[in-house]
């Protein structure tokens, strides 16, 4: 009966109303989606799915345009798209889902940080103050942000527009580990660890402050979640032109079981391609 009168009540709404309920009431929805799609073990049935997916969740942010819970998810399925099955074959496309990532980020966070459009546009300090005096709870777009931001620089390291985005995914990088070092398997200390020792120290990189890092994000992981091996390989490892271990850890990540976290069945099998890819340009990376 108390289905029926919610029903009752819903059809009674006229059409916009209706839309907004119903995107509204949908992130548990997809969440279970989401969880469903991180348990994928084809990467190409995820490639041929996640475009529908994606698109669905615009509507619902259509039906809904200020909802944070909806823009969040976006930005998170957005980047999780781009970096686990899109950038490394098409870097066009994969600008094209990071830019719409973290677009959503941004509107997710404009109601929660005062000023924001002023700050984050402006000086990164201020910024990342603002940012680091949210609450735990808002970690979520904070991190997306910097991830979308961090995988449209990565796919476009030759445009002098987005290395200029560098100070501000930091930023948002930062604040993120301020708030929840933890979340999203431990993902702050991944974008951080990744950068420090993707770049020469002169330009601001730290070969122990990068391992500091991934070494949180293992014991926060427990290893399993296979990409943050597969970023300390060809970020620090590289940047130290240790061979063996670029070899051992990729190796490593070549040979884990299938089954080693079935809720990571996806990124890990995304971890697998690229290590296999890495471990081809061996000779490349340590002439």
């Amino acid at each position: 009966m108390r289905s029926m009168v919610a029903a009752l009540a819903v059809l009674a709404l006229p059409a916009c109303n209706t839309a907004r309920f119903v995107a509204d009431k949908s992130p548990p929805m997809l969440d279970d989606q989401s969880r469903a799609f991180y348990r994928e073990t084809s990467l190409r049935h995820a490639r041929e799915a996640a475009p529908a997916m994606l698109k669905m969740l615009d509507g619902f942010i259509v039906s809904s345009p200020d909802n944070p819970e909806l823009l969040t998810r976006g930005a998170q399925q957005y980047c999780g798209f781009a970096l686990i099955l899109i950038e490394d074959e098409d870097p066009e496309w994969a600008t094209v889902l990071y830019r719409r990532g973290y677009g959503y980020a941004i509107r997710a966070l404009r109601p929660r940080v005062e000023g924001f459009d002023a700050l984050v546009n402006g000086p990164v300090d201020a910024l990342e103050t603002a940012l680091r005096r949210l609450d735990r709870s808002d970690t979520a777009p904070v991190f997306w942000a910097a991830a979308c931001l961090a995988g449209f620089i990565a796919v476009n390291l030759d445009d002098p527009g987005a290395m200029a985005e560098v100070p501000r995914m930091l930023a948002f990088a930062r604040a993120a580990e301020s708030l929840d070092d933890t979340y999203f398997y431990a993902g702050p200390h991944l974008l951080l660890g990744t950068y420090y020792g993707s770049v020469g120290e002169a330009l601001g990189g730290n070969p122990s402050e990068s391992r500091r890092h991934f070494d949180r994000l293992f014991e926060v992981t427990g290893g399993k979640f296979l990409l943050g091996k597969v970023f300390y390989a060809k970020s620090t490892v590289v940047q130290q032109q240790n061979r063996d271990l670029f070899v051992r850890t990729l190796e490593e990540v070549r040979d884990a079981p299938a089954n080693l976290d079935p809720d990571l069945a996806l990124p890990n099998q995304a971890a697998r391609r690229k290590a296999l890819g890495l471990l081809e340009r061996v000779d490349e990376l340590f002439p």
